[in-house]
């Protein structure tokens, strides 16, 4: 961890650079500029997508990081307490969802002695889900990576996530004063009605769960709703529950107009895995506990291993993430570098 200072003087810079999804600007620049500085040639793709590659040793291994950051996040002041929690201010988020991994991951190949080839993928636009859609993949030559976004302590390893989309609804009527009803179609009505059909929470003994959160319509308490708008997800660690669930709630939903976005493919790693067996030890040599975790959130990493690209994710340390109470610790900070340092060299 002699690194220290160093990347925490780093990510003190890194989060005061406004860079919410959309608004990348500035950190691609950022990552732009210290590429050249470091002699690393890299490619842009047209969402501003970077990535940069260092021949050497063998095949190579990706490390990919996100550049944007959710709202509120501009004008971030971080604050450190006693030298040992980096926090913001309270009236923004901090932004160490992912700036401690783009900072650890810049000092680490900054005093990387290794000869190994690498890869270095700094992606836009996660928060929304879309800033790999167009990415060409063909640009990639890793069979194997690592992001660091999972919002778990340090030596967390995430083996699953899951299969996810968001669905919406869009019941018609025709409106009209609630003194004539018999003018109207009240759109309320068969919403009511789908929504009666569909199973919310934890279902499939955990495997899925499925959320109806916004349900909009009606202009005043006096008139028959003439539209009434249902929005939801839908999440399993299972590709036919996924479907199967997501072809019910199409069925409920038939008497709408019914749209999806926002989809992302799951993936499950084994315990027994050669990458994670690898990972272990690394985290043995840094004395680091591991832990697995069945992770609930989507990042990178999952249209990364649809790809192709065995991509694990660990654990962050950052606490409180999307929230103005994010934080992480120092010492958590310096970990993260330590174990991409070992990365870098082990594998």
């Amino acid at each position: 961890m002699i690194n220290m200072n160093k990347v925490v003087d780093l990510f003190l810079k890194l989060v005061q650079i406004d860079c919410p999804s959309g608004h990348e600007h500035g950190m691609i620049n950022y990552v732009k500029n210290w590429l050249d500085k470091i002699g690393l040639n890299y490619q842009v793709d047209s969402k501003g997508n970077i990535l940069a590659k260092k021949p050497g040793i063998g095949p190579p291994i990706l490390f990919c990081t996100h550049m944007d950051t959710v709202e509120p996040g501009r004008g971030i002041e971080p604050v450190v307490v006693d030298n040992k929690i980096i926090k913001s201010s309270e009236k923004t988020i901090l932004g160490a969802d992912n700036k401690v991994a783009i900072a650890s991951l810049m000092i680490a190949v900054e005093e990387s002695q290794s000869l190994k080839s690498f890869e270095l993928l700094f992606t836009v636009n996660e928060e929304n889900g879309d800033g790999l859609s167009k990415f060409p993949f063909d640009w990639v030559k890793s069979k194997i990576g690592f992001t660091f976004d999972s919002i778990k302590p340090i030596g967390s390893i995430i083996l699953r996530s899951p299969y996810i989309c968001l669905f919406e609804a869009e019941f018609n009527g025709k409106a009209s004063h609630s003194s004539t009803p018999e003018n109207g179609i009240n759109a309320l009505i068969p919403a009511i009605n789908a929504i009666k059909k569909i199973k919310v929470g934890k279902l499939d003994k955990g495997e899925t769960t499925i959320n109806i959160g916004l349900i909009n319509g009606g202009t005043g308490v006096n008139v028959i709703p003439e539209k009434v708008m249902i929005k939801g997800e839908i999440r399993s660690y299972q590709k036919k529950l996924f479907g199967h669930h997501l072809a019910n709630i199409k069925s409920a939903l038939k008497e709408s107009k019914f749209t999806t976005s926002g989809f992302a493919h799951g993936y499950c790693h084994k315990k027994t895995s050669g990458l994670i067996k690898k990972v272990n030890r690394i985290y043995d040599s840094l004395n680091i506990k591991p832990q697995y975790y069945s992770h609930s959130a989507v990042s990178d990493a999952n249209i990364l291993n649809f790809k192709g690209i065995e991509v694990i994710n660990l654990g962050d340390g950052v606490k409180n993430a999307h929230t103005v109470n994010e934080q992480i610790k120092v010492i958590d900070l310096a970990k993260l570098n330590s174990i991409i340092c070992k990365i870098l060299r082990a594998l």
